[in-house]
């Protein structure tokens, strides 16, 4: 993914080893999301706000090569990989090498703040503790938005 990182505060990413460029936050009441891309790979970092090491989802894939992956979405292949936190709080992650499609379940009530870098975030219909989010370039991201969520 050829998206420009941003620079965020507190970065629990910082230590990280290899050049890990962070291209999308997004803050919830109690807590945050941050995805970001490393060498051939992308990956998601959640934790609540009250303790960094509670409730914490640490999720990376390598981008699909060959014939890996689904095309479910547009701008494809994915791999997926998906992981817990607590009781209530998971995270699906399709990861790809134009965008990456996530699925964000905080298990408690409160929408998502406004994202920043190269996101769009909505909270799925029906599942108002779980978000949709797309990080991609703003063409690839409409398009994967246009698609219905499962």
């Amino acid at each position: 993914m050829e998206l420009e990182p941003i620079s965020i505060a507190d970065s629990p990413l910082a230590g990280a080893d290899g050049a890990v460029r962070i291209v999308s936050e997004v803050p919830y009441p109690n807590g945050r999301l941050i995805a970001y891309v490393k060498e051939g790979a992308c990956g998601i970092f959640a934790t609540s706000a009250q303790d960094s090491n509670e409730e914490k989802i640490d999720l990376a894939s390598e981008w699909p090569r060959g014939d890996e992956g689904s095309n479910t979405n547009p701008a494809g292949p994915y791999n997926k990989v998906s992981g817990a936190g607590g009781p209530k709080t998971w995270a699906s992650m399709l990861c790809g090498k134009s965008a990456m499609v996530i699925e964000y379940a905080t298990g408690q009530a409160g929408a998502p703040g406004p994202g920043r870098g190269h996101t769009t975030v909505a909270q799925l219909p029906g599942r108002p503790a779980t978000s949709r989010i797309i990080v991609g370039a703003p063409d690839i991201r409409d398009r994967i938005q246009q698609r219905p969520t499962h």
